[in-house]
């Protein structure tokens, strides 16, 4: 599973729908969020949207650089979680749903 903060829903939701197009991730959840962080020495904070993308390894790099096209963040975050799951009917449709 990848995670990606957006500053904007429609920044989001364009990535999501690249990334689905190319078969590249089989699902994607967006959360709202409020966030705080330190950037060049200053605090900053917002409201961000976390997209939670379900995907495969192999996936990731060709992901990484969709989001760098759209993306509006000089440095953004582009977190990756290990995943698995015990329900293997959901595994399948997870391979099933992307090219890699």
């Amino acid at each position: 599973m990848i995670e990606v903060a957006f500053s904007n829903l429609e920044e989001a939701h364009k990535a999501i729908k690249q990334l689905l197009k190319e078969k590249l991730v089989a699902s994607c959840q967006i959360i709202e969020s409020y966030s705080k962080w330190n950037w060049k020495q200053k605090m900053e904070e917002s409201k961000e949207y976390l997209v939670f993308m379900k995907t495969k390894k192999s996936c990731q790099e060709k992901i990484y650089h969709v989001i760098k096209e759209i993306h509006s963040y000089e440095c953004f975050e582009l977190t990756v979680f290990p995943f698995d799951s015990c329900n293997v009917d959901y595994l399948k449709w997870l391979e099933e749903e992307t090219n890699e």
